[in-house]
């Protein structure tokens, strides 16, 4: 997950390929449904972990962590830019 609307976005999808509704889910994990709503559509920055914990458990799923992998810096493109135009037959 990149961003809150990332996140509400993947636990959206998850939820509807379980076939189950914003009012089931938000009923399984003790909360109203308007909540789940602001949720999935990137609004729930008021959610704590352990929230976002039981709704996980309501689907069925848990939280785990990986390693994101590194995106470069705007330094990093434009020097890597700057060597790949310095190669080549037209770089004289």
């Amino acid at each position: 997950m990149k961003t809150l609307v990332d996140l509400g976005n993947e636990f959206q999808l998850l939820r509807k390929q379980s076939h189950k509704t914003q009012t089931e889910i938000a009923e399984l994990a003790g909360m109203h449904q308007e909540a789940l709503s602001r949720f999935e559509r990137g609004r729930g920055n008021d959610f704590s972990l352990g929230r976002l914990l039981t709704l996980a458990h309501a689907l069925g799923y848990d939280l785990q962590f990986v390693p994101i992998q590194k995106r470069p810096t705007l330094k990093e493109v434009f020097e890597e830019r700057k060597q790949s135009a310095n190669v080549g037959p037209g770089s004289r």
